[in-house]
């Protein structure tokens, strides 16, 4: 695998290619910090938050690396997964890569945009969107995503949205700018490489500051967006279809 993957665009000129799907497990590894430690996170919570015969609806999924995170921890559950991508290429991986950890595992895969919909399934225990708003360059556009998965959401289903940030102080952006450089340069990405993503990116991948995605989730109709992680600039958050219930107030 070669994380120069990003050279082969020009400026603003990123797109989710096959060549990118052949190589996108190890290149976003190495271009989001921690990328594994989220995904563990989320297959942990989904102990709480996804049953016995439950539906997972993943906005973005990309190889699937998500679904196939919480299906390794539960195999036990027969949970049922909703793949939701436009890039063809990508989400026959991610099928593949389910079914392979599993025979008789339930997966449907949706070629689509996720703001113009529609969303096929319904009833989702738990819908997760990570690093996906953030390519939707229209806030609006990301709202009538985030309120389409709400209107196919469980009663009592939750959310979690991981999105690279903007810090609201320009000092704090510099040090998460220089950190996140430095995170992938000790993994073996070299300068040209992540000069090479940036420059692909521009224009293309728009962050929102913490405020913003917060207010754009619960304009979209869900409930008190609760951080779950944060490192510099890239966060995870969680949400809830509706207000809090009893088995979730601390203590109980």
């Amino acid at each position: 695998m070669s994380v120069d993957v990003a050279e082969q665009f020009g400026p603003g000129g990123w797109q989710f290619t096959p060549a990118v799907a052949d190589v996108f497990g190890e290149h976003v590894r190495a271009s989001v910090p921690h990328y594994d430690l989220m995904q563990q996170m989320i297959a942990e919570i989904a102990d709480w938050l996804v049953p016995a015969g439950g539906r997972v609806a993943d906005l973005g999924s990309a190889t699937g690396v998500t679904c196939c995170a919480i299906e390794h921890r539960h195999p036990e559950r027969d949970i049922g997964f909703d793949l939701y991508d436009e890039s063809p290429a990508m989400l026959k991986r991610a099928e593949l890569a389910l079914r392979e950890l599993r025979t008789g595992v339930r997966v449907l895969t949706h070629e689509c945009r996720i703001e113009k919909g529609p969303l096929s399934h319904v009833a989702a225990n738990l819908t997760v969107a990570l690093f996906t708003l953030q390519f939707l360059p229209d806030p609006a556009d990301r709202i009538r995503a985030l309120s389409l998965a709400r209107e196919n959401a469980a009663p009592g289903g939750a959310l979690i949205v991981a999105e690279k940030l903007r810090p609201r102080d320009v000092r704090w952006a510099e040090i998460a700018c220089d950190a996140s450089h430095d995170w992938k340069a000790a993994r073996g990405v070299t300068d040209s490489a992540i000069r090479a993503k940036a420059r692909a990116l521009r224009g293309v991948l728009i962050p929102a500051t913490d405020a913003q995605l917060s207010r754009q989730i619960t304009e979209a109709g869900w409930s008190l967006p609760e951080p779950l992680f944060r490192w510099h600039q890239w966060q995870m958050l969680g949400a809830f279809a509706d207000g809090m219930a009893g088995a979730f107030v601390a203590g109980a």
